[in-house]
């Protein structure tokens, strides 16, 4: 009977694959708790897609068909997901711990929920950021644990079956200090939907709560840039360079130039040191 409790507690606990949970989440987000939710977090990608631009955007959900990259101004907008569809929203089925891109080939990355739902999610930050180019932009969508949602959610994964409800609890501490080890600057910080039912961040309470920056919105939207340090390059000195099987001819005019300078400084010294004994001299 213990061991049964044990494995039950464990299965709840842990986080399912991300192709055994997208059909749930996708049925979820067609509800009305998941539309509620999507209309907050749409307007904050809105306005953050509304600053960035690039030559090709991914979107990566945990939700399938979701079109969340409208109001991009970037041309060339695709979306992956490990349970796509042929004539589908996604353009590809892919595992999102193995992405298939290029490195630096990316210039704007939409992560919806992805972390949350993966069980390796620091695996797939680093794998985006490989994606990514250099001061190139990830917008991430994340469940916020310490709030009101997050508690529900975390009573919901343990006495039923929400498919919302058996996640990473991924709280921004934890992902800052991720972003940190991966060159990852934050720029924007929002949290919304501080009422789990509420399908507007405008209004005015929520919109006060917004202002002030309270922690305990029902989700989080960080931007954060790829910020790569800047490589200084250094010349090669080429009068301490010994040029084997080569005669005086190959030297570089460089060292040549330096030779020649070299010398006729010596020569005028010893002019003008000349000069000098004769005068005194005379």
């Amino acid at each position: 009977m213990l061991e049964r409790v044990k494995e039950n507690i464990k299965s709840r606990r842990d986080v399912r694959p991300a192709a055994e949970a997208v059909p749930a989440l996708t049925d979820w987000f067609a509800s009305a708790p998941g539309q509620a939710l999507l209309a907050c977090e749409k307007d904050d990608i809105d306005q953050a897609l509304a600053c960035l631009f690039g030559y090709h955007l991914c979107q990566l959900s945990v939700g399938r068909g979701l079109r969340l990259t409208g109001n991009s101004r970037i041309a060339h907008t695709f979306a992956l997901n490990p349970c796509a569809q042929p004539g589908g929203a996604e353009a590809g089925c892919c595992d999102y711990g193995r992405l298939p891109l290029a490195p630096e080939s990316v210039d704007v990355f939409v992560l919806h929920h992805v972390l949350d739902f993966s069980q390796t999610p620091h695996q797939l930050l680093a794998e985006v950021a490989r994606a990514t180019i250099a001061r190139g932009h990830i917008v991430i969508i994340g469940f916020n644990p310490w709030s009101l949602g997050g508690a529900l959610r975390f009573l919901r994964s343990w006495f039923g079956n929400a498919p919302e409800g058996g996640h990473q609890s991924l709280r921004w501490g934890r992902l800052h200090d991720w972003c940190k080890l991966l060159d990852l600057v934050p720029v924007s910080v929002t949290r919304g939907q501080f009422w789990p039912r509420s399908k507007n961040n405008q209004r005015s309470i929520e919109s006060w709560l917004r202002r002030i920056g309270a922690p305990w919105g029902n989700y989080y939207a960080v931007t954060v840039r790829k910020d790569v340090p800047a490589v200084l390059p250094l010349k090669p000195r080429w009068n301490n360079v010994e040029l084997r099987g080569f005669s005086a001819a190959s030297v570089p005019s460089k060292v040549g130039r330096d030779a020649t300078r070299t010398t006729s400084s010596t020569s005028q010294q010893k002019h003008l040191k000349s000069v000098l004994s004769d005068h005194k001299k005379h």
